[in-house]
């Protein structure tokens, strides 16, 4: 962590510089505040930001990997953090593209992201950034003092385009096109636009088999709305980690915290290290994943960071892709995997690594098979190195890394009639007074009790939940603030249409 402290103007800044190691490998250092402008109310937020393996490529996947970058800040005369209104033009960063949209309806966003403006082949890059704070927007005075934090996530962007929903095969529950009765699954779904799908036992409907796990929800329509994953999207590159969830609770309130903290009740239980010490919170290993979540603490987490859920539609577009849908297929778009049990050392390290039975012709993953006595998840990304390839590092059809292992991935769901309400709206930064989202456009998790679910498998699981069609749980939902050990997630934002 980097603690910076410099006078400019009328701020007193202070950097938390968020640090996520080598595989969420993120630094953000000498942030500097220049070119006030007490007409415009605008101010630039300066600061370097670096990263390992970026790429950028205009072929195959046409796509790229970037920061979403957002700020909080504390006006010194309160005792909460918010978060910061950023202009829609005014942004810079050398060698970079940034992008950004109206978040508000009226002219400003939420943060940016930023990515190489050139085709790169995974390489460190290293931006200076500049970007317009709207401070007058967020009602801040021109001589008021603020503690500030500047935060980035490591995304993949996912280019718009048709894919496959199922596979044709027999994966639990999963979604196939009706043809003339239930019992038939050899047609996968494909999703060709963002527009409403049909779903039922009429011919060329959209189906999947229901059960108390996987949803009892079917018949009906998928509104044009909800997130199909035909569209671009950004989605994160790795599950949120243990320090970037204790990012979240260090700005929140002692009301908000009450919400969103259970985790650190499980502290030192498979392989939590989240912890509140001398009033705050910390991570012992903050690489690894975050788990004993609760949707609704992810769901809180989005909210604040300004992403949102992922739709089940999208968690497939994002394994697989385009690419013909394969039976029994992982995210490396293979069904094969390595069952070994893997050897680490530097455990709970940003060093991580596997030693022994990574595998150089098969997928590797976290499942239980390949855990043995770990007691829990392993670092974000461990399984890709400098050399490895999609298969060997279990990365998905973009490079989005985890999405088969792990911890499960929470996901809204179809198959509840309160996940279809799901209408892809942004998180806008801003928690209720006890801590919990505020957007109508998700599912409501206390009401309904129902809305999310989970996909993926996890590190307790065989590898058959870890299948990229498979729907077995993808109806379990936990709306409250309790967590289960297997539980985490990630975000994804929809691309800016410029």
């Amino acid at each position: 962590m980097i603690n910076n402290k410099t006078t400019l103007y009328f701020f007193l800044l202070l950097l938390i510089c968020p640090f996520f190691g080598e595989a969420n490998n993120i630094t953000i250092e000498n942030v500097a505040l220049s070119n006030k402008n007490t007409n415009t109310k605008t101010v630039e937020v300066n600061f370097d930001l670096s990263w390992d393996n970026s790429w950028r490529v205009s072929s195959a996947q046409s796509n790229w990997d970037a920061v979403w970058v957002f700020v909080k800040y504390r006006n010194l005369n309160t005792d909460y953090w918010q978060h910061a209104t950023l202009s829609l033009s005014g942004h810079n960063a050398t060698g970079a593209t940034i992008d950004n949209e109206d978040d508000t309806g009226n002219g400003y966003s939420k943060g940016a992201f930023v990515y190489s403006a050139s085709n790169i082949s995974q390489q460190t890059v290293n931006y200076n950034v500049s970007l317009s704070w709207a401070y007058g927007e967020d009602h801040q005075g021109d001589d008021d003092t603020f503690e500030i934090n500047v935060y980035g996530i490591e995304m993949v962007y996912v280019p718009q385009g048709r894919f496959a929903l199922g596979t044709g095969g027999n994966e639990a529950s999963s979604f196939y096109t009706f043809i003339n009765n239930t019992s038939n699954r050899a047609n996968p779904y494909y999703v060709s636009s963002e527009e409403a799908i049909d779903v039922g036992e009429t011919a060329g409907n959209l189906c999947y088999v229901t059960n108390v796990n996987s949803g009892e929800f079917r018949d009906g329509v998928i509104a044009e709305d909800f997130p199909k994953g035909y569209q671009s999207f950004y989605c994160m590159k790795y599950e949120i980690t243990q320090g970037q969830f204790v990012d979240f609770l260090n700005t929140l309130t002692s009301l908000q915290t009450g919400q969103n903290d259970f985790v650190k009740n499980k502290y030192g239980t498979n392989r939590n290290s989240i912890q509140y010490v001398t009033d705050q919170y910390v991570a012992d290993a903050p690489y690894l994943p975050y788990v004993h979540g609760s949707h609704l603490a992810i769901f809180n987490y989005l909210d604040w960071s300004c992403l949102r859920p992922m739709s089940e539609f999208e968690f497939e577009k994002a394994c697989r892709g385009t690419k013909t849908p394969v039976h029994r297929e992982f995210a490396w778009g293979e069904s094969t995997y390595n069952p070994d049990d893997f050897t680490l050392a530097n455990l709970g390290a940003f060093n991580e690594e596997i030693t022994a039975n990574y595998s150089a012709t098969l997928g590797n993953a976290a499942f239980s098979e390949t855990l043995g006595n770990v007691g829990g998840p392993i670092r974000v990304g461990i399984t890709a190195t400098s050399t490895s390839d999609r298969i060997q590092s279990g990365a998905s059809y973009y490079g989005i890394m985890d999405l088969s292992g792990s911890a499960f991935e929470a996901v809204v769901i179809v198959s509840s009639e309160e996940g279809r309400k799901f209408d892809g709206s942004h998180g806008n930064g801003l928690l209720s007074n006890i801590g919990n989202y505020t957007i109508d456009g998700w599912p409501q998790l206390i009401e309904a009790n129902e809305g999310a679910g989970i996909r993926g498998g996890s590190y307790v699981n065989t590898n058959d939940q870890a299948y990229v069609s498979t729907r077995g749980l993808a109806a379990i939902c936990y709306p409250t603030n309790s967590g289960r050990d297997f539980v985490g997630g990630r975000g994804v934002r929809t691309a800016p249409k410029n």
